[in-house]
């Protein structure tokens, strides 16, 4: 069902980079959409020594959206509000930076006076702290919120996972992901990647990368090498990262226990079993031009037909997600009016 092996695979945004580059300053953002194999990637780029990306956190996207709400914040008492925040709001996720309420504190504290510089001071003591000169951090959604990442830092550098439809739909679906079934799945599938799309026409090539699942779980050891050549990193940690399975680095009370293995293609076609003739034609029709685009097969058999009712959901779906977006969009763009303070990182610029 998979066309194309990483061999001939042109992979978008992929920078060509030979030997070892420092980019010891650029920070790494890893997304997709949900079940596409982030948390593996997550954890393999964990795992090279120069790199620390914690289980995924929740407080990038949340700063950038009320950046406006921090107060003047030359002032420290400000800088250390913004670490307060960070702690005491819920869902932060904040325990997962392995900071102390006090090192998170001094940190922002000591950091240049711009939301992006402090949320990057969290990340970089979080690094330091494991003796790790680089830092990351990992959500799908941030592949549905690249303005905030490359808003707070412009020099970030973002890979980007695609999985077959089919698998991640049905892995949302198994899991309760789907927040409304596969209409709902679909259709988070199908935004995930046109937003990729689009933010790699935008973003230099040394910027964005897309991988594929498939490559990465037939092919370690070429992604993982591609990987390396496109973040800088010391081609010393190859080993490492194709061994990240022994660390047991497994987010608490989630389904992630795969990621205790060794790499393998156990899930790869696991959607063939769970998914219907119906829900086939369903991906094919709504998804078609994207399944072609990124080298995936049609699935359905011959004479299956989607549901009509499903497709009408996804019609409300789609549209109240658009309509949520807009919202975003357009309180983003009173902000370039009302809110001229700099937002983005002068954490670590080059020749500081």
């Amino acid at each position: 069902m998979f066309q194309n092996s990483s061999a001939s695979r042109a992979t978008f945004g992929q920078a060509q980079v030979s030997g070892h580059v420092s980019e010891a300053r650029r920070p790494v953002f890893v997304g997709g959409c949900p079940r596409s194999g982030t948390t593996l990637l997550r954890s393999m780029l964990n795992s090279h020594p120069e790199l620390a990306m914690p289980h995924e956190t929740y407080f990038v996207v949340p700063a950038w959206r009320r950046r406006d709400a921090f107060g003047d914040l030359t002032v420290e008492r400000e800088r250390r509000a913004v670490a307060q925040w960070i702690v005491e709001t819920p869902k932060t996720r904040y325990p997962r930076l392995s900071l102390t309420e006090d090192e998170l504190s001094d940190a922002l504290a000591a950091a240049p006076p711009t939301i992006g510089s402090l949320i990057a001071a969290a990340f970089a003591a979080s690094a330091a702290k494991q003796g790790k000169p680089r830092w990351g951090d990992k959500r799908p959604h941030y592949i549905l919120n690249m303005n905030a990442v490359y808003g707070l830092f412009p020099n970030a550098q973002f890979v980007n996972i695609i999985r077959d439809p089919r698998g991640a739909i049905s892995s949302m679906k198994r899991i309760g992901w789907s927040w409304g079934g596969l209409p709902s799945a679909t259709e988070m599938w199908t935004r995930s990647v046109e937003s990729a799309d689009t933010w790699r026409r935008r973003l230099g090539p040394d910027q964005f990368m897309n991988i594929y699942y498939e490559d990465l779980v037939t092919n370690p050891e070429v992604v993982v090498a591609q990987l390396i050549s496109f973040l800088g990193l010391d081609p010393a940690g190859t080993d490492a990262m194709l061994h990240h399975h022994e660390a047991k680095d497994i987010p608490t009370g989630t389904p992630f226990t795969e990621v205790a293995k060794p790499v393998n293609t156990d899930a790869m076609r696991t959607w063939e079993k769970e998914l219907t003739a119906e829900d086939l034609a369903f991906v094919d029709h709504v998804a078609g031009s994207l399944i072609s685009k990124h080298g995936y097969e049609f699935a359905a058999p011959a004479g299956a037909q989607p549901d009509k009712e499903k497709l009408r959901k996804l019609r409300k779906i789609r549209s109240r997600r658009l309509g949520e977006s807009r919202k975003r969009q357009a309180v983003e763009l009173k902000r370039k009016f009302t809110y001229r303070v700099p937002a983005a990182s002068r954490l670590h610029l080059p020749n500081d």
